[in-house]
């Protein structure tokens, strides 16, 4: 159900992304989680449906989708496959900027081959700090400032935490500082192509959930050429590129994809609520598990409501901060976290034993709680929007 008014437009890409999710997402989902394995073919699935560059501009080749579309087919493809979802939103916020603001070399160098579908990128955030080792938390603001040399910036044993699509994505967008650029605020972006660095991965990943997401650390080594930087034409004007064209397709879309987890549980619970027993009883007949439902419904659909508000109130620039976004973010990734549990217990020892896909949904919904922004940080940023200091 849909609250808020969709166009024709936007109802034909959800309509359209749930039959891929269906018919490319769905049956592969549980192997992914079983066997740890990244989600290739069903990223290629997306690719050829020409989501991958589905956010570059009209001007540039692409559909130009906005937000609110965006958020409807992160929905649709995390109902199915949560892991997928989260490598391919990760994908979507790596190249938003670029998508926006390239120059011509980086038009010809990446935008190009991204609407050929030869780009799926990952976003190298966060560093490990202090002696708390690999932080799943990323602090944008600390990371290493990247020295100029000749032929431009160099990496120099750069370790990266929790890469998602690590190892696996064409290119990287690497947060990072670089001489000569801002010292404050949000980072840079720098763009590079697999094969113009060294890098390697540590370790396995053997998370709780997103268990195909390869999410594991990266050292990259090597030296990036100055133009592939991210909004180089207006580093020097004092306008954070990742503040203005990345930070709200990262949010509305970790969002998205919680919803997903939570709606995508629901959708299963409703259906398999309403089989018969042998005895010819339904496990809805159950005035608990009505109630449960109910508020599962409420939940859901608040959720869903504010944050296609929220995307819509950036696509309009109505949007003056991204405090509506990270309201959005919050109740989304909570909503997953509360239906998934209330629907173990609803489902039991078949919950359980994993004889429906509800545990899986419970392991990956609790990722939500600490990614883009983890919610203690987001309700503290929300806390500081509502009350700046004077």
């Amino acid at each position: 159900m849909n609250y808020f008014a969709l166009t024709d437009k936007q109802q034909e890409w959800k309509e359209r992304t749930a039959t891929i999710a269906e018919r490319d997402i769905g049956p592969r989902a549980a192997d992914y989680d079983y066997n740890r394995e990244f989600p290739q073919e069903s990223l290629n699935a997306l690719r050829d449906a020409g989501l991958w560059s589905m956010r570059v501009p009209q001007k540039y080749g692409g559909l130009g989708l906005d937000l609110v579309t965006t958020c409807l087919i992160v929905e649709e493809i995390s109902k199915k496959c949560p892991s997928t979802a989260m490598c391919y939103k990760m994908h979507l916020e790596a190249v938003e900027a670029i998508s926006h603001i390239p120059t011509e070399y980086q038009l010809k160098r990446y935008i190009e081959p991204l609407l050929r579908g030869e780009v799926f990128a990952a976003a190298p955030g966060g560093e490990p700090h202090g002696n708390s080792g690999d932080d799943w938390t990323p602090v944008p603001q600390m990371v290493t400032t990247l020295p100029k040399v000749d032929g431009g910036f160099k990496l120099d044993h750069i370790r990266k935490s929790y890469v998602t699509s690590a190892g696996h994505a064409t290119h990287y967008v690497m947060f990072c500082r670089v001489e000569g650029g801002r010292t404050e605020g949000p980072p840079d972006l720098l763009m590079f192509k697999n094969d113009e660095v060294e890098w390697e991965t540590i370790g396995e990943w053997d998370g709780l959930g997103m268990r195909g997401n390869s999410s594991v650390p990266m050292i990259f080594n090597g030296v990036v050429p100055e133009e592939n930087l991210v909004g180089i034409e207006l580093e020097y004007k004092s306008i954070s590129v990742m503040a203005e064209y990345m930070t709200p397709c990262l949010i509305l879309t970790y969002g998205a994809a919680y919803l997903g987890i939570a709606s995508g549980a629901f959708e299963i619970a409703c259906a398999e609520g309403d089989k018969r027993f042998p005895s010819g009883a339904r496990r809805l007949d159950n005035p608990i598990n009505q109630r449960r439902i109910a508020e599962m419904s409420a939940q859901i659909e608040a959720a869903r409501a504010l944050l296609h508000v929220a995307a819509d109130m950036q696509d309009s620039g109505r949007a003056t901060s991204i405090l509506p976004l990270l309201q959005a973010k919050v109740l989304c990734s909570e909503a997953a976290v509360r239906v998934t549990t209330d629907l173990m217990t609803m489902f039991g020892g078949t919950a359980f034993a994993g004889r429906l896909p509800f545990e899986r949904y419970f392991r990956d919904a609790r990722a939500g709680l600490v990614m883009g922004q983890a919610n203690d940080v987001a309700y503290g940023t929300i806390g500081t929007l509502l009350f700046p200091s004077s």
